[in-house]
């Protein structure tokens, strides 16, 4: 009953065990760093730097992306709604109009203001 229960326990650990990849946030602490403070504007900036990021590498020299750019850059979000992003229905999306689209579906304050900012009523 031990080895059995030995082998289930590996069993499990080996198909849990490539649930994990590698731009996951699995790290260790360094030993006497302060925890960063965790508000909405922290939040926002990590996420608009961590967008930038990937935008930028699947956008490399025009800075402009197109819908199989970005999913040759693993951003299948963005593929799958690229249509919707690309508000100018050119074929490419600037950083711009990546960032618009996701503020509108955020929840956080700062991004859905950034939202408001940029709408242009014409009467």
């Amino acid at each position: 009953m031990t080895i059995s229960r030995t082998i289930i326990i590996a069993l499990l650990l080996t198909a849990t065990a490539g649930s994990v990849h590698a731009g996951d946030r699995i790290w260790d602490p360094v030993p006497g760093a302060k925890p960063q403070k965790q508000d909405a504007a922290s939040i926002q900036k990590l996420l608009d730097q961590e967008l930038r990021a990937k935008f930028d590498a699947a956008a490399k020299s025009n800075h402009l992306l197109t819908a199989q750019a970005a999913s040759d850059a693993g951003l299948g979000f963005v593929a799958d709604h690229f249509v919707q992003i690309d508000s100018n229905h050119d074929g490419y999306a600037s950083f711009d109009d990546v960032q618009t689209f996701f503020d509108g579906r955020s929840p956080l304050p700062a991004a859905r203001a950034r939202v408001a900012a940029k709408v242009q009523v014409v009467e």
